[in-house]
């Protein structure tokens, strides 16, 4: 993989990113956009330097993946991607007021195919979320910010908000590191994607209200039951593309959904 020295870079050629990372910092030079490693440990630093190395060579399409290392004094200071121009993350692209079920299935679909491929070439996400995936005007999907995955046995100790406020604080659960973890941080972010709540505060109720005209949460209901019971384990899920019903093509408004449910609890 080829390098460049961090002090050989004019920051002020770069256009800061408005959407960052929290732990770092995103320019734009053109068609690239460089990534400066300013808020991680040194430790850590270290850690993916080799992970990174060893990574040297993959290539996933629809995947950003470090093209050129930032050194300094032979330590890591960032690194180089392609830039995706008028992209969103998805999160904020489809957590409107309005939502149309078939733009949503379409872009969660690719993102799951694009996920098959981050698997078969033995990389776990880990940090999965819909705030590391992209989507642009025309409907393109890509994944970002690969570098908290794990790789053989590269490990990273990140993971996301959405992940850990489920196993840990919700679930009481420990984390194993693996496919079906990328599997099933895919499916919580669908679901936080179409009722804009994370699943443990999701009634039933609410649930059922909307599967009614979504085939493809009809589909995912019984992995949403076991997901919210506590006194099963949690079993295996499969990737969204398997359960997607591409016909799906509802539209709903969130805030008449919200007032369905609020006054079905005053009924209480």
């Amino acid at each position: 993989m080829e390098k460049i020295r961090f002090k050989d870079i004019d920051f002020s050629l770069l256009q800061k990113l408005q959407c960052q990372g929290s732990t770092s910092t995103l320019y734009r030079q053109g068609e690239t956009c460089v990534k400066v490693l300013d808020k991680y440990q040194d430790e850590d630093k270290e850690k993916l330097y080799r992970k990174l190395l060893d990574m040297d060579g993959i290539e996933i399409d629809n995947v950003l993946l470090p093209k050129t290392l930032i050194i300094q004094d032979d330590k890591l200071e960032g690194y180089l991607m392609d830039y995706f121009p008028d992209s969103k993350c998805l999160s904020d692209e489809f957590l409107t007021q309005i939502v149309n079920s078939k733009s949503v299935i379409h872009s969660v679909f690719q993102a799951s195919k694009i996920l098959r491929e981050i698997h078969h070439n033995e990389i776990i996400f880990q940090d999965l979320s819909f705030e590391n995936i992209l989507v642009n005007k025309e409907g393109k999907v890509v994944f970002c910010d690969i570098d908290s995955c794990k790789y053989k046995e590269h490990s990273s100790r990140y993971i996301s908000l959405l992940m850990r406020d489920f196993f840990i604080e919700y679930r009481n659960d420990k984390i194993f590191v693996s496919e079906n973890l990328d599997r099933i941080s895919m499916m919580l972010s669908f679901f936080y994607l179409m009722y804009e709540e994370e699943i443990q505060c999701l009634s039933k109720w609410r649930y059922n209200k909307l599967s009614k005209k979504i085939m493809t949460l009809k589909n995912m209901k019984s992995y949403f039951n076991m997901l919210t019971n506590n006194r099963i384990p949690i079993g295996e899920v499969p990737y969204l593309d398997e359960i997607i019903d591409l016909n799906d093509d509802h539209i709903f408004d969130r805030k008449k959904l919200l007032r369905f449910r609020d006054r079905r609890l005053r009924e209480y």
